[in-house]
């Protein structure tokens, strides 16, 4: 009986090791689609990959109840005080990805949205007189930028020079889900 007792707890053991180990790893689907659906705070895939050359549409999902922000990166940079914020080498730079909706993306290259008027439009009107969605010390490079329950599609041709590992996160909240896990590698094969 013995015996059978600690086969049982062998196997058992054997079987929840292997549980454990596994990753979910995502892939582009037959229409090149890569579907995140994420919530706090996970992008629903610890691994994403991709093949340079081929064109991709990220399709993002919040499903949580925060914002969030998606943005894929190398090497996470830190605010004065500590806080994660972005990452040092940007996936998106050079590259002119299609983001639907257009609201959605954000980056230093793009116009930002201040109740309607743009940095060409501030006659008379002082930054203090706008209501600003942005926090300028924790928004760099591209991301895209989504509420509880909204998604966004994202269109980009993966370029032969990313092959590697980069890194999907978010950094809201003060780098706090980037600290919670809000994050998932992203792997450019040959």
């Amino acid at each position: 009986m013995r015996r059978l007792t600690a086969a049982m707890l062998l196997a058992l053991a054997v079987v929840a090791v292997g549980c454990g180990s596994s990753t979910n790893t995502v892939t582009p689907n037959a229409a090149g689609e890569i579907v995140l659906d994420y919530s706090e705070f996970s992008f629903g895939a610890d691994v994403v990959e991709v093949q340079a050359g081929q064109t991709v549409t990220f399709v993002l999902n919040n499903g949580g109840e925060k914002e969030h922000e998606f943005m894929i990166g190398r090497t996470v940079v830190e605010n004065d005080l500590g806080h994660p914020t972005q990452f040092e080498h940007d996936f998106f730079e050079g590259l002119t990805p299609v983001v639907d909706p257009p609201s959605a993306a954000m980056g230093m290259d793009m116009d930002m949205d201040m109740d309607g008027h743009s940095m060409d439009d501030m006659d008379g009107h002082s930054m203090d007189d706008m209501d600003m969605d942005m926090d300028m010390d924790e928004q760099h490079g591209f991301m895209v930028m989504q509420l509880s329950g909204e998604s966004a599609r994202v269109t980009v041709t993966i370029p032969a020079d990313a092959v590697g590992e980069w890194e999907i996160g978010c950094f809201q909240d003060k780098g706090v889900h980037w600290d919670s896990g809000m994050r998932a590698k992203f792997v450019v094969k040959a």
